[in-house]
């Protein structure tokens, strides 16, 4: 069996929803089955990640609140924000193997009116090695990386703002419940946000939201049974390579670099045929970087990119078309599955005022930890089935 991502479901997102962990895994499974006409008994495999706050055993009783017991296969995933595009794989891979034929894979979290941002900050703090506590918090060791990019190729902090306002813009053009901020800012306007950790300001650092979404994984002849257009995965790279910063090989190149080129080459794809990237965004230097590893552009010239305009949605790379961890929603683990449901609703025509025009081939990528863990996916239209 061939399998096929065929639709997806997602959650309001915001500041507010008065939903938990359980309620939001639900409300994302709810509206996925129902935009592939599924009922719950259709599910024979399941791909979560664990809450923010772990329970003791998460993955059986999110089994039990979505109503889907038996299953087949089951499995929660934990590489961070790499952890949703490493699902599309392990679903495929299930699939394949006859472990399951139709697989929900969903992530939600209510990370700012559940959690707080204070809590969140507190635990990431807390999260840091003893080693490396003297460079604080999450932002700051990514600001790190930032400075040795800017004292390194020159890359300005005005270039890094404009990929937030990138992705600012392209949130804006969201309907209201799809995006946390739905306010266009220019570069200017995101450098005079608070100060985080220099270079990085607040609209350069993703979202604390609440929020989920699932998309569901099946095969070929059940996706031509429910008559929808199937997206494949045709290629599919990781690279798995520190967990503290002070352990990366080198600031020079990230895991994508590798990760990415077999992606590409599985697929047969080249950068010229991608039509849609979908980029893990939890900072802006995230973007540049990733974008520099997986052959965009040389290294050192990621800033030049950003000013040719190619990262818009008219432009010949779009990036982040649903706005991204920086605009439209960062609930915790479950921010990169977005960058898949966007991906998604770009290869089926369906991203309303921010479509891609013929879009058939979108690279969506995935970030763990400190550029600790990167996954790459390439999605590629099918046609839908003829009756």
């Amino acid at each position: 069996m061939k399998p096929v991502l065929i639709g997806y479901g997602e959650t309001s997102v915001g500041e507010s929803l008065d939903c938990g962990y359980e309620e939001l895994n639900m409300w994302a499974t709810r509206e996925a089955l129902r935009d592939v006409d599924l009922e719950p008994d259709d599910i024979d495999g399941l791909i979560a990640t664990a809450p923010f706050r772990k329970e003791r055993f998460p993955l059986p009783l999110l089994i039990e609140h979505l109503g889907i017991a038996p299953l087949n296969f089951a499995e929660l995933t934990g590489v961070g924000g790499a952890s949703h595009v490493n699902s599309i794989n392990r679903a495929t891979d299930a699939i394949e193997s006859g472990q399951a034929e139709t697989i929900l894979v969903v992530a939600a979290d209510a990370l700012h009116s559940d959690i707080g941002p204070p809590t969140v900050i507190e635990e990431l703090a807390d999260s840091v090695s003893e080693f490396e506590e003297p460079a604080n918090i999450v932002p700051s060791l990514y600001a790190h990386v930032a400075n040795w990019h800017i004292d390194t190729f020159g890359t300005t902090r005005k270039q890094l703002a404009e990929i937030a306002a990138i992705t600012h813009e392209h949130a804006s053009l969201q309907r209201a419940e799809r995006a946390h901020r739905q306010e266009a800012k220019s570069a200017d306007e995101i450098l005079d946000s608070p100060m985080v950790a220099t270079p990085l300001t607040a609209d350069q650092c993703a979202l604390i939201s609440d929020g989920g979404a699932a998309f569901i994984v099946t095969s070929e002849e059940k996706a031509a049974e429910l008559n929808r257009v199937p997206i494949r995965l045709t290629g599919f790279g990781a690279r798995h390579t520190h967990d503290h910063i002070s352990q990366m090989p080198s600031f020079e190149e990230t895991g994508a670099g590798e990760a990415g080129q077999r992606a590409m080459a599985e697929a047969a794809v080249d950068h010229a045929d991608i039509d849609v990237l979908q980029i893990y965004d939890c900072f802006t230097i995230t973007v540049l970087r990733i974008l520099e590893d997986l052959g965009f552009c040389e290294r050192g010239d990621g800033g030049d990119l950003i000013d040719s305009g190619a990262l818009r949605v008219t432009g010949k790379w779009p990036l982040n078309t649903h706005g991204g961890a920086l605009a439209q929603a960062h609930p915790g683990m479950p921010c990169g599955i977005f960058h898949i449901t966007e991906a998604i609703r770009q290869l089926q025509g369906r991203a309303e005022a921010t479509q891609v025009e013929d879009a058939s081939t979108a690279l969506v990528h995935g970030n763990g930890g400190i550029f600790s863990t990167q996954a790459v996916a390439i999605l590629e239209r099918g046609e839908r089935h003829a009756d």
